[in-house]
C-alpha cells in the first residue's frame, strides 16, 4: 500500500513536470518571439462620393483621351445624369467646340439632363446614323437653356435658339417638343446664345474630328 502511494506521488510529480515543460515551450513559441515580416497589401478606403467620382473619370479617360469638361468630371453624378462621355472636336465654319458624343439610346435619352451647367465651347453631339429623319427634342430635367443645332451630313440644317429650361415643378405633358427639319442625322446641343454669338447659319460646314 505504501509502495502504491509512493508510485502515485512520483507519477503526479512527473506529470506536473511534463505539463510545466509543455507550457513553457508553448509560451515561448507564441509569446516569446515576434512575428516575422508578414505579407503586405495597400488598402484604399473611398467614400461613396469619391468612388462615384473616380469611376466617372475612369470611364471618360478610357473612352477618349480628351476630357469634355473638368467641372463635369469632378462633380458628383446625379441619378439619371450622363457621366462625362467620350469627347471629340467639332468645328462649325471655323468655330471649334469640344463635344461629348451621345450615340446610344440611353445616352441620348439622358442627354444633358440634371447637369448643373455646360462649359464654354462645350456641347453634346447626338449621333443617329442612317440617312437621317426628323429628330424631336425636349428639355426634361434641364437646368439651363440651350441652342439646338440640327445637322444633316456635314452641314448645318437649322437650329432652335434660346430654348429655356422648364420651370420647377412643370408637369411633363406641358413641356414643348422641338423638332428638326427632315434628313437630320446629328443634333448638337450648346449653351444658349452660341448660334447668335458665332453667327452660325444654315449651310455652314461641320467637321467632326474622326467621325465621318
Amino acid at each position: 500500500m505504501f509502495r502504491n502511494k509512493k508510485m502515485t506521488i512520483t507519477f503526479i510529480v512527473v506529470a506536473l513536470v511534463l505539463i510545466g515543460l509543455v507550457t513553457a515551450a508553448w509560451w515561448h513559441v507564441f509569446f516569446g518571439t515576434v512575428n516575422p515580416p508578414l505579407p503586405q497589401a495597400t488598402v484604399v478606403v473611398q467614400s461613396p462620393t469619391s468612388s462615384a467620382n473616380s469611376s466617372s473619370v475612369v470611364a471618360s479617360n478610357t473612352a477618349s483621351t480628351s476630357t469634355p469638361d473638368a467641372s463635369a468630371a469632378s462633380a458628383p453624378i446625379v441619378a439619371g445624369e450622363n457621366p462625362p462621355l467620350a469627347a471629340e472636336s467639332l468645328n462649325i465654319d471655323g468655330v471649334a467646340f469640344n463635344v461629348e458624343i451621345a450615340s446610344t439610346m440611353l445616352e441620348q435619352a439622358r442627354g444633358l439632363s440634371f447637369r448643373p451647367s455646360l462649359g464654354a465651347q462645350s456641347g453634346m453631339l447626338f449621333l443617329f446614323g442612317g440617312s437621317g429623319s426628323v429628330q424631336s427634342f425636349w428639355m426634361k430635367d434641364m437646368n439651363f437653356p440651350l441652342d439646338m443645332i440640327w445637322i444633316s451630313g456635314n452641314t448645318v440644317a437649322g437650329f432652335a435658339q434660346n430654348v429655356p429650361a422648364p420651370a420647377s415643378g412643370a408637369p411633363i405633358w406641358s413641356l414643348p417638343v422641338y423638332t428638326s427639319p427632315d434628313s437630320v442625322d446629328k443634333v448638337l446641343e450648346v449653351n444658349a446664345g452660341t448660334v447668335a454669338k458665332y453667327n452660325i447659319k444654315a449651310g455652314d460646314a461641320v467637321n467632326i474630328g474622326a467621325i465621318k
